[in-house]
């Protein structure tokens, strides 16, 4: 479902993906769920708004029920970002629906009237569907108006396939079920937090976030345990500290790294892994023996590609 509007060129509209979106829950952005009120009660993302305003669609209904919207949730959520999403697969009718609703909530959002507009920066327009949000995590849709459980936990970031990045909070025994994590791999100052569950893997590393702890020598054996995870074992892995932000994000980034030729530089990495969780600030220290650790790696690679052979031309 796309559409084409002018708009303040202060505000991008762009789509997003299942995964990102997934990632984008953990911020309080305000969400709308542009499907039939019907649809809605059935099941929806938590936390999100039904914005269906039969009989009559216009910009003014539009506008009167996002003022409902902030009157009773204003102050729990961001109004720099929004995120808009709807049904996939619709029948025409319910599509010209959807879509005629999506051109004026996007009108609203982007006009004088939305008292927000000033802080608004960006408008995600989930591409995929509810039907396959709901599917790939369906522990946090649900029936109830707002809250839910689920929706109340602290969840890691989605990095790619099989591997999450996140904080202490995280390893929460409802979120290892439901994410089916079999490997956590952790830092922190202290001796590891055993965990109930005894399918899980762990592994821990007592080191702290400061400019004199030693990350390089742990590098290299941390990106095999997780590859090892990853590859060997098709598991699910969860690499976390306290806040998820140093010490754990320069693991990840090293494991990019080393297992991922599309990610040659340190600073690429970086960003990937920040453009997944915003959050992430490897301080100063780790990231210059990420340097040094990126360098060994070019060294490695470059060692074991083959060498041409002197032959003599007869």
């Amino acid at each position: 479902m796309s559409t084409y509007l002018s708009k303040p060129s202060n505000i991008t509209i762009t789509d997003i993906s299942i995964q990102d979106l997934y990632n984008y829950l953990y911020w309080d952005h305000r969400i709308y769920d542009i499907r039939s009120n019907e649809d809605y009660i059935r099941s929806h993302i938590c936390r999100a708004h039904n914005m269906y305003p039969l009989p009559i669609i216009t910009v003014d209904a539009i506008a009167d029920i996002d003022a409902d919207i902030d009157k009773n949730y204003g102050r729990a959520e961001q109004p720099s970002e929004v995120i808009i999403y709807a049904n996939k697969k619709a029948h025409y009718d319910d599509y010209q629906l959807q879509l005629e609703i999506l051109n004026s909530l996007l009108s609203y959002l982007t006009s004088s009237m939305n008292l927000s507009k000033k802080s608004l920066k960006q408008i995600h327009i989930l591409t995929d569907g509810y039907e396959n949000f709901q599917s790939t995590f369906p522990f946090l849709c649900s029936d109830n108006i707002y809250y839910s459980e689920c929706s109340q936990l602290i969840w890691p970031s989605y990095i790619m396939p099989n591997l999450y990045l996140g904080s202490e909070m995280c390893r929460n025994e409802t979120v290892i079920s439901m994410l089916k994590i079999t490997h956590i791999m952790s830092f922190s100052d202290y001796p590891e937090k055993k965990i109930q569950s005894t399918n899980t893997k762990t592994l821990h590393w007592q080191v702290s976030d400061s400019l004199s702890a030693k990350l390089l020598p742990v590098f290299s054996p941390a990106v095999e345990w997780i590859s090892k995870a990853i590859d060997d074992d098709k598991g699910i892995v969860l690499v976390h500290c306290d806040q998820g932000v140093s010490r754990s994000a320069s693991v990840v980034i090293a494991y990019l790294l080393s297992s991922n030729s599309n990610f040659s530089t340190v600073d690429m990495t970086l960003n990937h892994v920040k453009s997944k969780r915003s959050v992430i600030r490897p301080n100063a220290s780790f990231l210059q023996q990420l340097e040094e650790y990126s360098s060994t790696i070019g060294i490695k690679n470059e060692s074991m590609k083959p060498q041409k052979e002197d032959f003599a031309v007869c």
